[in-house]
């Protein structure tokens, strides 16, 4: 089957915007995800889902004053404009999921980016559930652009568990969401339920991959 877009295409509009890229195809995803969650949920007939990553520690600054909690989220909005935008000229479609925003009963997106992360070889994930990265660890932020052309895959295989026996991550939890049973996402959530200051997400924090972008 043709493609549209090169992979080399997509990378030269995003040079020096993000860290890493990856492109998947819907068939590729969509027995893996749950029901009401899969990327043609969002757009019917999309063809090619891409995802960006950048680490947290290039985003400080870059778009309001202060650290990458300010940042992340205004950075992805920005690479999706650009992906967007070329994607326009080219004359294709393109939907681009909020990286914000869930159901507020389940705490679930309607598209979860981490596993689309994974299954596109940029990271493994790791026991405090997030995504690492082989270079930049967890101290990353993705975006996902859903689109009707067909994107080149590159060649980029599965990544395997890089945690091995470090379970660091379980045991720094102060609200206790994190343990050997799993992830308890409500309680990550409403954390403040119980803290009187914010935790500094030491689960992120903790990780030895990529310490050096800790920011």
């Amino acid at each position: 089957m043709g493609q549209d877009i090169s992979l080399g295409e997509l990378r030269a509009i995003l040079d020096g915007l993000v860290d890493d890229l990856s492109v998947l195809w819907p068939e590729d995803v969509g027995h893996l995800l749950p029901e009401g969650h899969k990327p043609e949920d969002l757009m019917p007939g999309v063809r090619s889902i891409i995802i960006h990553l950048t680490a947290l520690k290039h985003t400080v600054g870059r778009y309001r004053p202060g650290g990458w909690w300010n940042n992340r989220y205004p950075h992805v909005r920005a690479v999706n404009k650009v992906i967007a935008g070329f994607l326009a000229e080219k004359g294709f479609s393109s939907v681009c999921p909020s990286p914000q925003g869930h159901n507020r009963r389940t705490l679930m997106p309607r598209l979860q980016f981490k596993p689309l992360a994974f299954l596109a070889g940029l990271g493994w994930m790791g026991k405090n559930n997030l995504l690492i990265h082989p270079e930049f660890g967890p101290r990353v932020v993705l975006g996902v652009v859903l689109t009707d052309a067909r994107v080149e895959k590159p060649d980029r295989p599965i990544l395997e568990d890089g945690c091995g026996d470090c379970d660091i991550c379980l045991h720094v939890c102060p609200v206790g969401a994190l343990g050997p049973d799993g992830f308890d996402r409500f309680r990550c959530y409403y954390r403040n339920r119980w803290l009187r200051r914010p935790c500094g997400f030491p689960c992120m924090r903790a990780c030895p991959v990529g310490r050096e972008y800790d920011c």
